[in-house]
């Protein structure tokens, strides 16, 4: 079983740079200096676990702010803690069930623990929403089946 997670990150590796964090494209916030913005500028440098304490205090802050319960989720994920991820996830789609960016995330944790069945259900998600995002996930659940 490990060998195939281990083989389904790979296949997933090239194909996450379709749907990578972007931070250009996330709106700013008020506050260069708070949690949140700080989470951010260690995405972008690649340190997940200083991002990670960024953004579990920003949530903590705020409880109702999507965008961090996305971004804590992000790093997880690249920390390799999928099931936390999938929660941070589903907190941030609680607050706004129509976040895509948390569906397409979502669905990519799930594929890497191996749940399919999940990923194509927030894959049907991202198709109802019209969302541009349906077509990566789509794309890595299609590659993952490979």
């Amino acid at each position: 079983m490990k060998i195939l997670v281990y083989v389904l990150a790979l296949l997933l590796g090239s194909a996450l740079s379709a749907s990578a964090y972007d931070p250009a494209k996330q709106p700013p916030s008020v506050d260069p200096d708070s949690a949140y913005e700080l989470g951010r500028v260690h995405i972008h440098n690649g340190e997940m676990q200083k991002a990670f304490w960024h953004f579990r205090l920003a949530v903590a802050e705020d409880p109702e702010n999507f965008r961090a319960h996305t971004l804590m989720g992000y790093s997880l994920r690249h920390l390799g803690r999928l099931d936390e991820a999938i929660s941070a996830y589903s907190k941030a789609l609680v607050v706004n069930p129509a976040y895509a960016e948390a569906i397409e995330y979502r669905g990519i944790a799930h594929l890497l623990r191996g749940n399919r069945v999940a990923a194509m259900r927030d894959y049907q998600k991202l198709v109802l929403l019209r969302s541009p995002l349906a077509q990566d996930l789509k794309k890595l659940i299609d590659e993952s089946g490979k």
